[in-house]
């Protein structure tokens, strides 16, 4: 079936990325547990590795499909996605989309993605290493996310509404963390550092070295669309105090 097919009115717009499963990937897990397979054999006949014996039918078969799969598995739209994973192909709008989340893990050295969308009709849905390209598939998304979502924020935003990213809200005064407020007049920078076991979100306030906010990126919602929205509210601060 062609991407065209799949979105048979062109409601999701034109065709952005195809994306289908990392085959290096598929092709070293099949390898992993055709290994587990044939060490759990023989300990099936005793039952002690039954358990193992039948995870590793499963996990090889999958991972053969993968390898042998030719078509793409997730589509990327102007619009919006269509997941086509689990046979039945699931279409997305991105005006669905209320939360995003993107964690990263390194595993012996290897940088693994993994993104999480929570929707109003799919419920969460996650996306990881085990499709090709997932780092660009990322970055498409969130530029889509912010391009169909940072009009309407801007507009909410004008309007005098609270605008919330999880324990954060933004108002036309300032931040608001809890109880804390930080004034845009007081505001310095944002920013994404690694630590020793995490990747946090920091905020920092003018004439301080210590951080104001602080939280984990892989639990703060539409981080790539906050950093928008800032950028648009610093620029039009900007804007304000040189008039």
């Amino acid at each position: 079936m062609t991407s065209n097919q799949f979105d048979r009115f062109g409601q999701l717009g034109s065709l952005l990325g195809e994306f289908g499963w990392d085959k290096g990937r598929a092709k070293a897990v099949l390898g992993i547990w055709l290994f587990m397979f044939f060490i759990s054999l023989p300990l099936s006949l005793i039952f002690v590795g039954l358990p193992s014996l039948i995870l590793s039918i499963y996990f090889s078969y999958r991972s053969f499909q993968r390898l042998k799969e030719t078509k793409p598995v997730i589509l990327l739209y102007q619009q919006g996605l269509i997941d086509c994973r689990k046979g039945t192909p699931a279409v997305i709008r991105y005006d669905e989309i209320k939360e995003l989340f993107l964690s990263v893990a390194r595993t012996n050295g290897v940088r693994n993605y993994i993104v999480t969308l929570e929707t109003q009709n799919v419920g969460k849905l996650k996306i990881d290493e085990h499709v090709a390209n997932i780092e660009r598939l990322k970055v498409l998304l969130e530029e889509q996310i912010i391009q169909i979502k940072l009009p309407v924020l801007i507009a909410n935003y004008q309007q005098g509404n609270a605008i919330e990213f999880g324990q954060l809200t933004l108002t036309q005064e300032g931040l608001l963390a809890g109880k804390r407020m930080l004034p845009w007049s007081e505001f310095e920078s944002l920013d994404v550092k690694r630590s020793y076991k995490s990747v946090y979100l920091f905020i920092y306030q003018k004439g301080s070295k210590k951080e104001w906010f602080c939280f984990s990126r892989d639990y703060f919602p539409n981080l790539a669309l906050f950093f928008a929205f800032i950028n648009y509210i610093t620029a039009t601060q900007g804007q304000a105090n040189m008039s």
